[in-house]
C-alpha cells in the first residue's frame, strides 16, 4: 500500500505479494499511460534516432537542464551498428501526436567512450545537447547521488518511477510505473518497475517530498529476453518469471560528475539542476 509515494507495506510482506504480481516482470502489467503531462513528467523526452535509414526510432531521455538530455549510452551509440545516429530529435513532454513544448533536432550528443570502446555496461549512459531550450519548461528533475545506506532506507518507504516511451505502446504515449527498488549495487540498482524497449534512458526517480523528485538511475536494460522476445512486451511473450529484475546505471558522486563534465567541455556551463 502507498500514499503519496510512501510505502506502509512492510518489506517481506511486499515480497510475498510481488511473487504473485511481478509485472511486465509477471502476470500483470502494472503501466498506466500518462495523459496530463505536467511537471515532473514534461521533462521526460521522447527521443528519436536516425542511424541513417531515414527512419526515427524511439527511445527515451530526460532534461536536467534547459538544454540537456541524460539517456543510455546504446541510444546514442549502436554496438550492433558500430555507431552512432546521424541525427536526434528531442520532444518533451510528448503525449502521442501532441507536442505542448514542440520538438528540437540535437545539436550534439556524447555516449561514455567506456560503452562505445568496450560496450561496458556500467557506462551505459550518455547525454545530448540541444541548441536552445523548450520554450515555457523548467526542467523539474534533480540528478541526485544519494549514499547506499540513504538508498537502503529509501527502499523501506519510497517507490521507484519510471516514465518512458516504450515501443509496444503507440507512437509518442508516455507510460509510467512504480515498484520497490530490489538490488542495491555499488554501481547497478535491480528494480520491478515495469518497462519495454523503448524505455531505455528513463529516469528512475523517488519523489522525497516538499514537491522535490530525485533522479537516483538511468533505466538501461532489462532481465534477457525470453525465446519470444522482450518479456511480456510482445504479442505471445510471456511475463517474466520470479527472480528477473530490471535495472539501471546508479547516479554516484562519479557518474554525476562525468555528466556535468560532459557538459561543460561541449561548451554547455549553463547550471543543472540539483
Amino acid at each position: 500500500m502507498t500514499v503519496g509515494g510512501v510505502i506502509r507495506t512492510p518489506l517481506p510482506l511486499d515480497r510475498m505479494v510481488e511473487a504473485m504480481d511481478y509485472a511486465v516482470l509477471g502476470p500483470f502489467d502494472g503501466r498506466w499511460r500518462v495523459r496530463n503531462v505536467t511537471p515532473p513528467l514534461s521533462s521526460v523526452c521522447h527521443v528519436e534516432r536516425d542511424f541513417g535509414s531515414g527512419r526515427l526510432s524511439g527511445s527515451t531521455g530526460f532534461l536536467i537542464g534547459d538544454r540537456v538530455v541524460v539517456t543510455a549510452g546504446h541510444c546514442l551509440y549502436s554496438p550492433l551498428r558500430r555507431r552512432g545516429p546521424r541525427r536526434i530529435l528531442v520532444t518533451a513532454g510528448r503525449n502521442g501526436p501532441h507536442r505542448p513544448f514542440g520538438a528540437i533536432w540535437a545539436q550534439r550528443w556524447y555516449a561514455h567512450p567506456a560503452f562505445v570502446t568496450q560496450t561496458n555496461p556500467l557506462f551505459d549512459y550518455g547525454v545530448i545537447i540541444l541548441p536552445r531550450g523548450f520554450p515555457g519548461l523548467r526542467p523539474a528533475l534533480r540528478l541526485t547521488a544519494p549514499g547506499t545506506a540513504e538508498l537502503v532506507r529509501a527502499r523501506d518507504s519510497r517507490l521507484a518511477h519510471i516514465a518512458g516511451y516504450p515501443s509496444d505502446k503507440r507512437r509518442g504515449e508516455l507510460w509510467c510505473h512504480a515498484e520497490r527498488m530490489d538490488r542495491i549495487g555499488r554501481r547497478l540498482i535491480a528494480y520491478s518497475v515495469d518497462t519495454c524497449p523503448g524505455h531505455s534512458g528513463a529516469p528512475v526517480w523517488l519523489d522525497t517530498g516538499g514537491g522535490r523528485r530525485d533522479v537516483i538511475a538511468i533505466h538501461t536494460r532489462g532481465p534477457r529476453p525470453s525465446g519470444r522476445g522482450p518479456w511480456g512486451c510482445r504479442p505471445g511473450a510471456p511475463m517474466a518469471p520470479v527472480g528477473h529484475f530490471n535495472t539501471g546505471i546508479r547516479i554516484t558522486p562519479t557518474v554525476r560528475r562525468a555528466i556535468i563534465d560532459a557538459c561543460h567541455q561541449r561548451g554547455v556551463l549553463q547550471r543543472i539542476t540539483n
